[in-house]
């Protein structure tokens, strides 16, 4: 043991703070206790837990259950939904529905694109959305998303809600400046303190999430019409990732362990794993796959922690 303070501990002390900071880690997904005890108390290099596991997309599609196609399994206490933007010429909006049970367990309970806008052409027909271009296109997250229901597996004539929606606001001009109009109209209609928006922040802070109000009113040049009135959360992407990644490697359901349904082809898990984590902690795409659910679980996690799930004091296992 060669940490600063281990000369001043006992090693029973020792052994009770990294059991501790364990136990955190199993329940929290969170290494930073477990890295400030094996670097400062322990005087080990910490590698961590993303570097000591291979991300196989074939060992996560293994574990999926047997369940009736985008229904809400028992166990699930509340639905999250989560939206990825997609500019560009293959346009859409990706959208992943989550539900959370007790201490971290989670279920993947729907996924599908939105490709089609409420606007009609000359004859009638359903035009390609475009997020960046049609402000009025943003809507379609409110009658596909923010307002369906999911059957219960148990019970298909019950249904369950959203708690809440996260959007990402990031993207090619225009969408930043649409998805404030679209946060807008839902704080005028009553739904802006269960609609957010969400964007990776660019600082490296202790804070996980960092609420923001962008002005730029006194700029040119502007990609965006923000004048401090809409709410915008900056996450930390990388800590988020780490946390996210580790509740997918564990491998018996409990505390943090996710599910997923029968129903997801393997492009599903390819997108959870085809990122990678540097020895500096940063995560980053090695080449131009889809990552799209990997990012919409890291949404997702942000947006129950804004919501209090992580000071719930959920009772002892019997």
């Amino acid at each position: 043991m060669e940490g600063p303070a281990a000369a001043y501990q006992t090693l029973s002390q020792l052994v009770y703070k990294l059991l501790t900071a364990e136990q955190e880690y199993e329940t929290t997904g969170s290494e930073e206790t477990l890295k400030t005890v094996i670097n400062t108390d322990w005087g080990l290099p910490y590698l961590p837990r993303a570097s000591m596991e291979q991300r196989k997309s074939e060992l996560l599609e293994q574990r999926a259950e047997p369940v009736p196609s985008r229904s809400v399994p028992d166990g699930v206490n509340f639905l999250v939904a989560t939206v990825d933007v997609q500019a560009g010429r293959h346009r859409r909006f990706v959208v992943q529905v989550t539900g959370y049970g007790s201490r971290g367990e989670r279920w993947i309970i729907d996924r599908y694109n939105i490709t089609q806008s409420l606007r009609g052409d000359s004859d009638g027909e359903s035009q390609r959305i475009d997020p960046a271009s049609y402000p009025e296109d943003w809507d379609v997250l409110l009658t596909d998303v923010f307002h369906k229901s999911w059957p219960l597996a148990s019970d298909p004539s019950q249904q369950m809600r959203l708690m809440a929606m996260a959007v990402d606001s990031g993207g090619e001009d225009g969408v930043t400046d649409n998805a404030y109009k679209f946060w807008r109209r839902c704080r005028r209609d009553g739904l802006g303190k269960r609609i957010y928006l969400f964007k990776g922040d660019s600082i490296r802070r202790a804070k996980l999430i960092t609420r923001t109000f962008p002005d730029n009113t006194g700029r040119t040049g502007r990609r965006a019409q923000a004048a401090g009135d809409v709410p915008l959360w900056l996450l930390q992407t990388d800590a988020l990732k780490d946390r996210v990644n580790n509740a997918l490697w564990r491998d018996s359901p409990g505390p943090g362990y996710v599910h997923f349904p029968d129903w997801l082809g393997s492009w599903f898990y390819d997108e959870l794993t085809y990122e990678e984590r540097s020895s500096e902690g940063k995560w980053s795409k090695p080449g131009r796959g889809a990552n799209e659910a990997f990012d919409l679980m890291v949404y997702a996690e942000a947006l129950v922690i804004l919501h209090g799930y992580e000071k719930i004091r959920w009772p002892d296992a019997p």
